[in-house]
């Protein structure tokens, strides 16, 4: 039985540590690590933008090991991070399950990101 979206927000949240948006902006400037966006790329256009050189990589395709050639090293510190938030936290815990054993999301999604005042690009 497939789970719900509910029960994946879940159960990736038990996995896959949160980071603030200030602990995500202080990574972004201070370590290798590649921001991923997990929505369709007209939901990031239609809302809040997406965090500057992130890829977009949407849910679905995590999994099915097509995942453009900045990821080919799965040592790679890797961030994800939604609107809201809960979309971030299964796709970190997707890139967790395909091998990634260095993923975090951002808490509160993009939109915090942009409340803390960081800056996205449409």
């Amino acid at each position: 039985m497939e789970q719900s979206f509910s029960d994946r927000v879940a159960a990736a949240m038990q996995v896959v540590t949160a980071l603030s948006p200030h602990e995500a902006a202080a990574l972004q400037e201070a370590e290798e690590v590649i921001f991923v966006d997990p929505r369709p790329a007209k939901a990031i256009a239609a809302s809040t933008g997406i965090i500057r050189d992130s890829l977009n990589i949407e849910l679905h395709s995590i999994g099915g090991r097509e995942l453009p050639p900045e990821l080919d090293n799965q040592s790679v510190h890797i961030v994800t991070a939604c609107q809201g938030g809960p979309m971030g936290a299964v796709a970190a815990h997707e890139f967790k399950k395909v091998g990634f054993p260095r993923v975090n999301y951002v808490e509160g999604g993009t939109q915090a990101w942009l409340d803390a005042g960081y800056p996205t690009v449409k």
